[in-house]
């Protein structure tokens, strides 16, 4: 696990207590409504984000009566937020516009949860206000607030079935801590409870094993040590490397969605405050920190910023809400409403970017907080390691693909494509995947003279009727790689590790370790797996583009389940990487 800009002293609960209530949560959130008595009689239905001067002294109940269960058994994956979801996830009585609502609901499902006093109101309300009804269902439990996002659920893919990974919500409300495993029940999937003390507003994931929240995590954690919570949220979530940052903003609430956004496996959308801000220098250490950091894709994360001054009126432009191909951006008549429409559209091509206008957002909370996106339970998930930046002449490039649907159905085999194409073409171009075995299958784009930029996309369909491209998007936003003749370029300038997957991680019996790399038929591969403590369990030399590894040493014996790390060298180029061996 990575950990990054914070060290953490680990404390006694009794301390962490007393330090917390007398600073972090006296702390006057930063919004005009920040009168508790004016804003509980403006919003009779809900408590604020904040915790109230009551719930401060009952803060020993927080996780008093969560249950804990094991961990999920098997391939465990964190869904991101711009993954397909099958609807939305709200709370009624609404923190939100009605005009959000009826957009939502023409075209996807909008769940709200209310409780049975007001589901007659809710229906009413909805029927005025143009939402499509036909697209709405309700989940019948009480709540305490419409902070959903907070409290709501984590979505898990379990060996490709969806289900919730709930934790102790980081507030003493009873009502709200129980809504995901409502939502399990409603939607009659798996649910597991990971003892670790969160809110959904602090944790962002790009699907792929990668996470990220402020160093709250560990402050209101201090019983846990970092190293338990990195094997909570591999265990549960699939997360293997947790980026835990310091809370630029200087906000009383400390969520990372107040600031930043992963925006798909390699793009990260980032607050950008002016230079005379004192908060200046912590916004782009976190902007520089992700520039510098390595994304599931191999290379660095893209970082787009987007202004948010934080002064009134409020811009609280990265508390969005991605939800399939669309994309709703808080808007607040801001001077800089437009611009930050404009980077959206800049660093999401193909979406379509959709400003929602209400008069009470606020800076540390907006519309990602009042909504959470349910993610489709069928979904067809495509998984595929992009090619490096460069690629060199030679041979022609292989497209490698995991394809899964999670309902079951059947691939369509003559609608599993690549489509590509070069810079110098209008029309992509297509050529069909063909299976290697299980869900793996390759695809050859033929080969390109040196200097040539290429796109391409990947494409599949279900006999469920689920038509998906990788990414997302698809052809407004392909893939690139870029070619280039090692003859006349140094090694120095080829990343190796860009190439390199192992997938199944976690893996049960077996994993597939998948590379490229130039000059394959002038250099031997090596592979090498060691355990934690650095011992050689295995080596092997071959000339291929995968290998799998069954799990067992050189005396052909099964490794217990745990961390390991594999290696790969060929010439030049070396690449390690870590594997999650587990029952």
């Amino acid at each position: 696990m990575k950990k990054t800009l914070s060290i953490i002293i680990i404390v006694e609960l009794v301390i962490f207590s007393i330090l917390l209530s007398a600073n972090l949560l006296t702390a006057k959130p930063d919004s005009p409504h920040y009168n508790e008595e004016e804003w509980l009689k403006n919003h009779p239905h809900s408590l604020p984000i904040w915790l109230t001067e009551e719930e401060k002294t009952r803060l020993d109940e927080i996780g008093k009566d969560f249950t804990p269960t094991d961990p999920p058994v098997g391939n465990v994956r964190n869904i991101a937020e711009f993954e397909p979801q099958e609807g939305v996830l709200v709370r009624y009585p609404l923190g939100l516009p009605y005009n959000l609502i009826a957009q939502m609901s023409d075209y996807t499902k909008v769940v709200t949860v209310v409780s049975s006093y007001y589901l007659d109101d809710a229906q009413t309300n909805y029927q005025n206000n143009g939402v499509n009804m036909d697209n709405c269902e309700f989940i019948l439990a009480p709540t305490d607030t419409y902070w959903i996002r907070d409290y709501g659920p984590w979505f898990v893919a379990v060996n490709n079935e969806v289900g919730i990974t709930d934790f102790p919500y980081n507030r003493p409300r009873p009502n709200d801590d129980e809504v995901p495993i409502e939502v399990a029940n409603y939607l009659g999937i798996d649910h597991w409870g990971m003892d670790l003390v969160a809110t959904g507003g602090n944790y962002m994931t790009d699907g792929l094993g990668q996470s990220a929240s402020t160093d709250l995590i560990y402050d209101e954690n201090p019983a846990w040590t970092v190293t338990e919570i990195d094997s909570l949220v591999n265990a549960y979530l699939g997360v293997d490397t947790y980026h835990v940052l310091n809370d630029p903003l200087g906000a009383y609430i400390e969520h990372i969605d107040c600031w930043g956004k992963f925006l798909d496996v390699d793009k990260v959308l980032i607050g950008e405050v002016p230079s005379s801000d004192p908060r200046y220098d912590d916004f782009e250490a976190v902007a520089n920190y992700f520039a510098n950091e390595e994304s599931s894709y191999g290379h660095n994360y893209e970082v787009y910023r987007v202004f948010t001054p934080g002064d009134y009126p409020y811009t609280p432009y990265t508390n969005s809400l991605i939800l399939n191909d669309k994309v709703f951006v808080p808007l607040t008549g801001s001077q800089w409403d437009d611009e930050a429409i404009t980077t959206y559209q800049d660093a999401m091509p193909g979406y379509d970017i959709v400003g929602i206008d209400y008069y009470d957002w606020m800076n540390t909370d907006a519309l990602h907080c009042r909504t959470h996106g349910i993610a489709d339970r069928g979904m067809l998930y495509i998984e595929h390691t992009p090619l490096p930046d460069t690629v060199g002449t030679g041979s022609n490039y292989n497209i490698q693909a995991k394809i899964s649907s999670y309902n079951d159905a059947s691939l369509i085999s003559d609608s599993l494509l690549v489509y590509w194409k070069t810079e110098d073409q209008t029309q992509f171009d297509a050529v069909e995947l063909q299976n290697s075995f299980g869900n793996l299958y390759n695809a050859q784009i033929p080969e390109q003279p040196a200097q040539t930029t290429v796109n391409y996309y990947i494409h599949a369909v279900d006999n469920s009727g689920r038509s998906e491209d990788k990414p997302y998007i698809g052809a407004p936003d392909p893939l690139e790689f870029h070619v280039v003749d090692y003859n006349s370029v140094s090694h120095n300038n080829f990343q190796f590790s860009s190439y390199v997957i192992n997938y199944p991680n976690p893996f049960t019996s077996s994993t597939t370790i998948a590379y490229q790399f130039p000059d394959a038929s002038v250099y031997e591969t090596h592979l090498e797996v060691y355990d934690t403590r650095g011992r050689l369990l295995y080596e092997e030399s071959y000339n291929s583009n995968s290998f799998t590894w069954n799990g067992i040493n050189e005396r052909g014996k099964e490794v217990p389940n745990g961390i390991y790390f594999y290696k790969i060298s060929s010439g030049d180029y070396s690449a390690t990487k870590k594997m999650l061996k587990v029952k």
